[in-house]
């Protein structure tokens, strides 16, 4: 029985999962600049405090009515619904497949914002980005433009009918594109979703479950090791 992430390391060869080794949870207390938001309300939310409407630790924000994608179109949605499926080895009907399809769409709607705002950093902020997040990370921020790789990934799968495959030719031509050493815009996009579903699933509450996170704990000895720590 394979486990999700052995799963994820075998679709694909592992590149994106390659030196992975979770979730860095630590914040440091830096002035002004580009950061990512603090995940110090995961460990809060799941140790079962209320989470208070609109506040800090509130998660998700229940949505009322049918879910409207912000920049994919309808059919390009579903698309997205079955190759997050297949990424995660689920089935497309599972609650946490529509909330990572979700939050890719809201993310790619929000890209050309984002790096239109990292563009236009003031230099000493841009430089404290540089210190933290590594002068690559912060190029890929100001360069990278996820809608259209999403596009071209999207109409490169159209013009290979991946909408009229069954699920075990979706599988294949997913693999295939995983696995291809020619770089074209199914690989670009492939590649780009598949970092996107593993950030969106261990930063999941399922995601997190499975990680076996429960916030700002310790054990006494490490797990497993018992025999040699008592």
């Amino acid at each position: 029985m394979q486990t999700r992430r052995q799963w994820l390391l075998q679709l694909g060869g592992g590149a994106v999962l390659a030196g992975w080794s979770g979730i860095d949870l630590t914040a440091a207390e830096l002035p002004p600049g580009v950061y990512e938001p603090s995940r110090d309300h995961l460990g809060h939310a799941l140790a079962g405090h209320p989470v208070a409407p609109g506040g800090d630790t509130e998660l998700v924000q229940v949505r009322t009515g049918t879910f409207q994608p912000a920049f994919l179109q309808p059919g390009q949605y579903r698309t997205m619904v079955q190759l997050v499926a297949i990424i995660l080895g689920e089935t497309p009907d599972t609650a946490i497949v529509h909330e990572i399809a979700e939050w890719i769409d809201l993310t790619v709607s929000e890209s050309a914002a984002v790096r239109a705002t990292a563009r236009t950093l003031a230099p000493p902020h841009r430089t404290l980005a540089i210190h933290h997040y590594g002068a690559e990370s912060v190029r890929k921020l100001e360069e990278f433009d996820a809608q259209k790789v999403v596009r071209e990934g999207l109409a490169w799968l159209e013009t290979n009918e991946f909408g009229r495959l069954d699920a075990q030719q979706q599988l294949a031509l997913v693999h295939r594109i995983a696995d291809s050493k020619t770089e074209n815009s199914g690989t670009h996009f492939f590649a780009y979703l598949k970092e996107r579903v593993i950030d969106g699933f261990y930063t999941s509450r399922a995601g997190l479950d499975e990680l076996g996170y429960r916030g700002n704990a310790f054990y006494a000895s490490p797990p497993g090791c018992e025999h040699l720590y008592g």
